[in-house]
């Protein structure tokens, strides 16, 4: 007997999923494949409103499972979705094409936004270079220019 561990009905299924995100599905809605939009899918207005997708420049990535209408295996992808909260559906997926319907669940909203490369930490001479550079209070302000000074007013103390 074979089981589909990505279907949650029925009673010959398991309880468990592929993979942990794919557990909570935030949406679920059909849609029809745009046939001049090169494979878009068009979430729905009252999807879009429920999981608070507004149209942006640099919009969101969301974790997505997407089959043919009716019963079938689904595919897990992430996508990036355009200013008008589409997306793409990815050349892997051959069986789906313009006209077609299709189920999709929702399961993961990301942010996309950029971060700064990190830097690596210092190490040997520029860690060094980095600690001295640093203003510690109460520490001479000259350098070594008048080290001599400094030690003959300690001495003949």
């Amino acid at each position: 007997m074979s089981y589909d561990l990505t279907d949650r009905g029925g009673p010959h299924t398991l309880a468990r999923v592929a993979h942990p995100h794919l557990k909570a599905t935030l949406a679920e809605f059909s849609a029809v494949v745009h046939r001049t939009k090169n494979r878009l899918v068009a979430i729905p207005a009252e999807v879009q409103r429920a999981l608070g997708l507004e149209r942006r420049e640099n919009n969101h990535i969301v974790l997505v499972s997407i089959r043919p209408h009716g019963p079938g295996r689904w595919n897990h992808h992430y996508f990036k979705l355009t200013h008008d909260n589409e997306f793409a559906i990815p050349s892997d997926v051959t069986h789906l094409r313009g006209g077609a319907r299709v189920d999709v669940r929702i399961h993961r909203v990301l942010l996309d936004e950029p971060t700064a490369a990190g830097q690596a930490p210092a190490r040997g001479a520029a860690l060094l270079t980095r600690l001295a550079g640093r203003s510690r209070p109460g520490w001479r302000k000259d350098g070594s220019d008048r080290l001599d000074d400094y030690r003959n007013l300690n001495e003949s103390s």
